[in-house]
């Protein structure tokens, strides 16, 4: 009997983190068929304290979100990147919490959730709704009108919701390239220069005749020195 019970309940843990009757999807993308209760948890989030541990109690307790229903929630927010994959809130949870912070928050967790609607498009968060459902439509192949297909869009757009306004981060070589440019082009336009400098290393030989010390010397006067 005790061989039979390790089985199912290995099974029940799995549950908790899959829910049961989900189909494989090419992308990995993540999505509940209760869009309103992972609206819920992200909408409560802020107003609550960070807990320790981001349980199905937390957000039965806390955040008023249980039953089956509740369950692809923390997976999804592992996805994201809200959680780690003990359940423990991230910095990018606790970004999330902030007012100031929200919005870029948002937009990192759907492009960790969602990454490979990214590599399509990098800037998938400010695509209307059209657009996204292309977006899932091409990398999941499923057709248009298929219910995950809709799933994947809702749980996206809930994301997507507080992730308006979100500002562009500068690509750090694109800022380097900026302030590299001008001082150039000022130099080249003012000296019409261009000014190089070279370090040799120089191995003499082992001898103790100083012609040889004279000879080297005097060639590197006349070839190299200016």
């Amino acid at each position: 009997m005790t061989a039979d019970k390790t089985p199912n309940q290995d099974q029940q843990a799995d549950s908790d983190e899959k829910p049961a009757g989900r189909r494989a999807i090419q992308g990995n993308l993540p999505y509940t068929p209760s869009i309103g209760v992972l609206k819920r948890v992200l909408e409560k989030i802020p107003a609550s304290e960070k807990p320790s541990t981001f349980n199905y109690d937390f957000m039965s307790t806390v955040l008023g979100a249980s039953g089956g229903a509740s369950r692809p929630v923390i997976p999804i927010l592992k996805k994201a990147g809200l959680l780690g994959s003990d359940g423990t809130p991230t910095e990018l949870y606790s970004q999330f919490q902030t007012e100031g912070g929200r919005a870029s928050a948002s937009a990192q967790a759907l492009k960790n959730g969602f990454a490979e609607i990214f590599r399509r498009n990098q800037y998938a968060h400010k695509a209307d709704q059209e657009k996204v459902r292309d977006l899932i439509v091409a990398v999941t192949g499923l057709p248009k009108g298929d219910a995950i297909v809709k799933y994947i869009l809702n749980t996206f757009e809930a994301f997507q919701e507080f992730a308006k306004g979100a500002a562009e981060e500068t690509s750090p070589s694109n800022t380097t390239d900026a302030h590299d440019d001008t001082p150039h082009t000022k130099q080249s336009s003012s000296s019409h220069a261009l000014g190089l400098a070279y370090n040799f290393n120089i191995i003499l030989p082992e001898t103790t005749n100083i012609e040889v010390f004279n000879a080297i010397f005097k060639s590197l006067k006349e070839n190299l020195i200016t």
